[in-house]
């Protein structure tokens, strides 16, 4: 079964949406903001959504009428639990390098509410991946035991799941469903991202990423190496979550704009389907390097060039999936000489 299956033969309505949503995070906004728009396609209207900043949400996202949950009222959570139906897990790769302790809380809620309060628990593109923590695997076995049905988004973590849950499928990252939208509401979106990024022939848009202390890598260095060298071609810098959640990051940023007349800088501060409508519409003039799993998810479907840079299993099985005869990066062994070699 897959996702869209899941949307037309499940009975979705009155149900709880959790993810990492309100972070500030690309690709958790944009899964949220797809999974949105499926429920207003299949009118499904009894929605709830847990969100970490709910005044931001306007910021990122156009109103569905849906309800939102702040994250930090663990009260409130509960007791719309209590009165949902459903509880569905819209996407990311939760049980991954990434893991935390408050995806372990997770994992317990979902257990405690399938087999004591009854609930159906729905985990719909999701990854379980080799390369997490003891923890990530204590938990993801509290959640496939607690689904009723998982649809994973690549084969490792089909595999993975499948060990400890038989109603295990395989799909496509949420992301994919972009393609079957009517995305017409988004245009003026767009345009507001226009006004701040021009976009010339052979512009190269490059994102940084915050690492956790257990994956020490080289990339930030081998960017820099690239600003310094690149002073002719157009650049686009970003970092792919607002520059209150990274500020250092985005300091560095605007130090390399002051340097180099030829680079643009952003944050992400706008609705996420204004980048993937952007990129669609400059699709001709781009070329893309980024470790962020969405963000070579927004470039593959739009038709443009990216590295094939993993940081996590992943992001190796993305790249598996949408190129599976080329080379593949690992973002340890990364140097300016592969990078040049790319542009060239």
């Amino acid at each position: 079964m897959t996702i869209g299956e899941a949307f037309t033969q499940k009975d979705l309505d009155k149900s709880v949406l959790i993810g990492y949503y309100g972070g500030g995070n690309y690709g958790d906004e944009l899964l949220m903001e797809v999974l949105s728009n499926m429920f207003a396609k299949h009118n499904l209207k009894d929605i709830s959504i847990s969100y970490q900043t709910p005044e931001t949400f306007s910021k990122f996202h156009h109103g569905f009428g849906y309800s939102l949950i702040p994250l930090a009222n663990k009260v409130r959570l509960v007791k719309t639990i209590f009165k949902k139906k459903n509880i569905i897990i819209g996407g990311g790769g939760l049980w991954g390098m990434d893991v935390n302790f408050n995806i372990f809380l997770l994992s317990v809620l979902l257990f405690f509410s399938r087999w004591i309060l009854g609930k159906k628990v729905y985990l719909f593109g999701v990854g379980y991946y080799n390369s997490t923590t003891k923890l990530g695997h204590i938990s993801a076995f509290l959640a496939s035991k607690a689904a009723n049905l998982i649809v994973s988004r690549d084969e490792e973590a089909r595999g993975n799941f499948a060990k400890f849950n038989k109603n295990t499928h395989l799909d496509t990252d949420i992301a994919w469903y972009l393609r079957d939208l009517d995305l017409s509401a988004y245009q003026k979106d767009v345009e507001q991202l226009e006004k701040v990024l021009t976009i010339k022939p052979n512009t190269l848009f490059v994102t940084l990423r915050r690492f956790e202390k257990n994956n020490k890598n080289n990339y930030k260095n081998v960017i820099e190496q690239l600003v310094a060298t690149e002073t002719k071609r157009p650049l686009i810098v970003a970092i792919m979550e607002p520059a209150s959640v990274d500020p250092q990051g985005y300091k560095m940023l605007q130090e390399w704009q002051q340097a180099h007349p030829n680079i643009q800088i952003i944050d992400f501060s706008f609705n996420p389907l204004a980048l993937y409508l952007l990129f669609k519409q400059h699709h001709q003039d781009l070329t893309v390097i980024s470790p962020q799993f969405h963000v070579i998810i927004t470039a593959y479907l739009n038709g443009i060039k990216f590295f094939p840079l993993a940081y996590d299993n992943k992001v190796r099985e993305l790249i598996k999936i949408i190129a599976p005869e080329g080379e593949i990066v690992d973002i340890k062994t990364i140097d300016r000489q592969k990078v040049a070699a790319f542009i060239r």
